[in-house]
Parts: C-alpha cells; sequence; structure tokens
C-alpha cells in the first residue's frame, strides 16, 4: 500500500487520537525501494549478532546510528552498536516526515540520532506489558500531548499468530491496576520472569490488538502500557524503532486547545529531577 496523504479531515483525527489513545497508524509509509532494503539489512544483522538470552521477551536490543552521530559517540562498535548509514535514510525518508507534518507534531528530532532493532525469533515468547517513559518525576509526565514517541515499522505483515503489538489505549495518561505490579521495563527483575502466566502477560481486558501491515507507520506515546504476543510461527518478526522527541515543553502544540495542568503552566525551567521508569503521581486514576 503507498502513502496516501493525510487529508485536512484524517490527519487531525489520527492526531487526536495519539494524544486520546496514545498511539495512531499511518498506512503505507515505509515502501520499496527503502522497505526492502531495511528488511534485507535487518536479516543480515540478526544472521549475524548473537542474541542475549535476557533479551528473550524483547527478541533483541540492537541500537544502530547515524554515521555522524556514531563519529561524535568515539567508541568501538559491538554487536549491539554500531552506525550504519540507513538510519539516516530511515530518518529522512520523506512520506514519513510528510506524515509527522500533516500530523503537526511540530520540532520533531531524533531522539539519539538512531533506531532499535526488536526482534522476535521463531517460536519466540511474548512481550511482557510495559511503559518506557523515563521521566515521571518531572511535569513533562503529566503532560496531555506526548512529548516522547515512537516510529516503527514491522518489516513483514503482523497479526496475533506472529506476535503482533497489543496496546491498553489510554494508559499514557490514566493509572491502571496493572500500572502497579509490573517492574520497570527492560531491567533485570522484569527479564528474570520465567513464569508465563505472571500478570506481565496477562490478557488484559483493555488490551487491543494492533495487527500491521509491513511499512505501515506506527506512532506511540513511550507512556503507552503496549506488550506484543508470542511468535508461533517459525519465520522472525522484526521491529525497527525510532525514539523521537516531540514539540517544546512547556509550550502546548500549536494546535492545542484544551486545558494546560497547573504543573506545566507553573514549570520552573530550573527544576530537576531523577530520571525514573516508574510511574509517579503525575499519571492519575
Amino acid at each position: 500500500m503507498e502513502y496516501e496523504e493525510l487529508t485536512a479531515d484524517s490527519a487531525p483525527r489520527k492526531r487526536d487520537q495519539l494524544v486520546t489513545d496514545g498511539f495512531a497508524i499511518v498506512p503505507g509509509i515505509l515502501g520499496d525501494p527503502l522497505l526492502s532494503e531495511l528488511q534485507t539489512w535487518s536479516q543480515d544483522v540478526f544472521e549475524r549478532v548473537p542474541v542475549d538470552p535476557k533479551y528473550r521477551y524483547q527478541g533483541s536490543d540492537i541500537h544502530v546510528y547515524t554515521e555522524e552521530r556514531w563519529k561524535l559517540m568515539d567508541r568501538e562498535s559491538t554487536h549491539q552498536h554500531f552506525g550504519d548509514p540507513i538510519v539516516q535514510k530511515l530518518l529522512d525518508h520523506e512520506p514519513q516526515l510528510q506524515a509527522c507534518r500533516d500530523l503537526q507534531l511540530e520540532n520533531l528530532a531524533s531522539a539519539g540520532g538512531g533506531l532499535i532493532l526488536l526482534s522476535k525469533p521463531a517460536f519466540g515468547p511474548p512481550l511482557y506489558w510495559h511503559q518506557d517513559f523515563m521521566n515521571w518525576n518531572h511535569p513533562e509526565a503529566a503532560s496531555p500531548w506526548p512529548t516522547k514517541i515512537f516510529l516503527s515499522y514491522y518489516m513483514s505483515d503482523t497479526t496475533r499468530e506472529n506476535g503482533c503489538l497489543r496496546v491498553i489505549p489510554g494508559t499514557h495518561r490514566k493509572r491502571i491496576d496493572l500500572h502497579d505490579i509490573l517492574p520497570n521495563a527492560h531491567t533485570p527483575e522484569i527479564q528474570a520472569i520465567d513464569d508465563l502466566d505472571h500478570p506481565i502477560f496477562m490478557d488484559h481486558p483493555d488490551s487491543i490488538d494492533v495487527p500491521l501491515k509491513a511499512g505501515d507507520l506506527i506512532i506511540a506515546d513511550a507512556r503507552l502500557l503496549h506488550a506484543a504476543w508470542p511468535n508461533q510461527t517459525d519465520q522472525r518478526r522484526t521491529l525497527v524503532l525510532a525514539w523521537h522527541n516531540v514539540f517544546d515543553f512547556p509550550n502546548p502544540p500549536s494546535w492545542w486547545d484544551g486545558d494546560v495542568p497547573d504543573v506545566i503552566r507553573n514549570y520552573d525551567p530550573t527544576f530537576t529531577c531523577e530520571g525514573t521508569r516508574t510511574v509517579s503521581h503525575h499519571l492519575p486514576r
């Protein structure tokens, strides 16, 4: 499916879905030749790179950077961290940039100049429920609009059978009981859990499946609770994900017409705090 530019009607609806539900899908953003190039490149990476068993639920944790960013980092390449020109190709992909302009994702900027390769191998286990926000002690956590988002693509069509994404809409702005029992994402504590009946893998009553076509763009708020089904097929299921900062906190988007929380209106730019993945009082019930 080729990307058809969002219209004056469809763009605000998808943008509002990102704000309200915590995610939005724009079909057909990534097509050939770049999609085929990414498919071949990512397959080659996973043929060369051993996956640490501690990442069995994520499938992998491979960070790849633009060549410019990699030079600034001044470090030796490893299986888990390296530079590659394909990253800049994806960040500069014009249909992706146009979709973000259509959605009025203002001040969008790559967070770290890289992408993450996540791949669920054949017959790989599920991914646990988690959220990826790391600044819960900061007033930014109370923002009704997103401040950190991921832009990601699957390299193959996804279904429940091969481990499609699962989300619990609205959990980026509302605390639920599941928040209280989840260990912090991607920590040794959660990676050490061996019981697939543990609540971190539960079939939550408010969750929905998000099956996607290869090359569909999914945008999601870092605070959104999400997971993935196990891969019950004999084919690898790969995801290419890039984190981005968006909007200029504490200023609301130019199109924002809702309330601005007091903690943001009264924000002191000199305020500092320690980062944490643990949700705070900024996420109300």
